[in-house]
């Protein structure tokens, strides 16, 4: 099945001059049909005595050329795109100037809106912080910021020297490793759309760098002081509980914490998809079961909202009706709520370390898998890959090392009490 296409001048309401807008009709199926408009405006009689006239005179001749051309560009991009066909790609060959297709700016703003339109928010906000600092460096020196980024200009000696100018501001190698992976997205994405040639790809030369911050986990004695410490007011409690919450929800991230439903709740165990995976695995995501302990059931009814529908929130941190937008920045909120009285809970210990609701999903991967081992970590968390578990894990407590080193020596008969040094 091919999309149709057709010039249709919309007189439901007249113009000032007394014209109305001609669009182009582009129909796929009964559900599936838009209006596009062009730059046309037209009276009645222009309309029929140019497009619609089999032999139109003078300047109506010259209209129904141009006219005709729309037609046949959008019945050309329609047939071409064939059982593929999709109002954005159609879009995107349509309406797109050249100068557009070849311009980096341009890409990254179009796959922001289709970022968006998933509901994605975090994710376009991470796109929009790369085509930022890449602009902001391009800028650099110049009177005003570029607007405009041809692809040929990101060769991978200027990657290079992208990266150097990015570690003199001060980013970690983790933050351009995350700006450089966005920018080669667009490339791909340019590429398979065929607005630019493969050969102007340059992470075939380029070495995206491969940060690793250290991921931190809490020791035992550490979780137990945290957890046992008298909190000095209601904050500091709240953000104790949803973290420890967290924490033994097989290290649940507070967006999920926030987006449980009634729904999920069952007799012994609720479970849940992930928001940061359930739009980007492309095969159905695996739900993660987490049993329903007593702190689990006694946390539930404490701070959960009363008894709702089932496809309404467990918590009330968002509101039915929120948008995505709406949903992100109270997450956030959320988060540095909780990263901001857990510090307080540390410093007021003594602590030297600092302490954020990731360092809950740190210190779980961490004790589950020195207790059930690398695959029960990796299913609790959700994760598709072993490598994924392993970076979160930070490995043997001490206690354990040093126990094994002896353990090494248990073999021998006789422990010399001295070990003598070589004549």
């Amino acid at each position: 099945m091919k999309a149709e296409v057709s010039l249709y001048l919309d007189t439901r309401r007249a113009l000032k001059d007394g014209t109305y807008p001609l669009k182009l009709h582009v129909y796929f199926t009964a559900k599936m049909e838009r209006w596009y408009k062009t730059d046309y405006k037209l009276s009645n009689e222009q309309f029929e005595q140019s497009y619609l006239a089999a032999k139109p005179r003078g300047e109506l001749k010259e209209l129904k050329i141009e006219l005709d051309a729309i037609i046949q560009k959008a019945a050309e991009l329609a047939k071409d795109l064939g059982d593929s066909f999709t109002f954005e790609k159609f879009e995107r060959k349509m309406f797109r100037t050249k100068a557009s297709a070849n311009n980096v700016i341009d890409h990254f703003a179009a796959y922001v809106k289709v970022l968006d339109k998933n509901e994605q928010i975090g994710t376009a906000s991470s796109y929009n912080c790369s085509i930022n600092s890449i602009t902001a460096y391009l800028s650099e020196g110049k009177k005003n910021p570029v607007t405009y980024i041809p692809f040929t200009a990101l060769s991978a000696e200027v990657l290079n020297k992208y990266e150097q100018w990015m570690i003199s501001k001060n980013s970690s190698k983790t933050t351009v490793g995350i700006y450089m992976r966005n920018l080669r997205a667009i490339f791909n994405k340019a590429i398979a759309a065929g607005d630019i040639s493969p050969e102007l790809y340059p992470f075939k030369t380029y070495k995206i760098p491969n940060g690793k911050n250290v991921k931190k986990a809490l020791e035992t004695p550490d979780l137990n002081a945290l957890y046992i410490a008298d909190a000095t007011d209601s904050f500091m409690l709240k953000a104790r509980d949803f973290w420890f919450f967290s924490y033994q929800c097989n290290g649940m991230n507070f967006r999920d914490i926030a987006e449980l439903r009634f729904k999920d709740i069952h007799d012994t165990y609720f479970s849940f998809l992930r928001h940061k995976t359930k739009n980007t695995t492309k095969e159905d995501p695996t739900p993660i079961v987490v049993p329903l302990t007593s702190y689990i059931k006694d946390f539930i009814k404490k701070y959960a909202n009363e008894k709702g529908k089932p496809n309404e929130y467990l918590f009330p941190i968002f509101q039915t009706g929120m948008s995505a937008k709406e949903r992100h920045r109270v997450n956030q909120n959320f988060i540095r709520f909780v990263n901001q009285h857990m510090q307080k809970l540390v410093d007021q210990l003594g602590l030297s370390f600092k302490l954020g609701t990731m360092v809950a999903r740190h210190s779980f991967t961490t004790q589950a898998t020195r207790t059930m081992g690398l695959e029960f970590a990796q299913e609790a968390l959700g994760h598709t890959t072993m490598n994924t578990t392993q970076n979160y894990w930070k490995g043997f407590e001490n206690d354990a090392k040093k126990s094994m080193a002896e353990k090494l020596m248990e073999f021998t008969v006789a422990k010399p009490t001295v070990i003598q040094e070589a004549v």
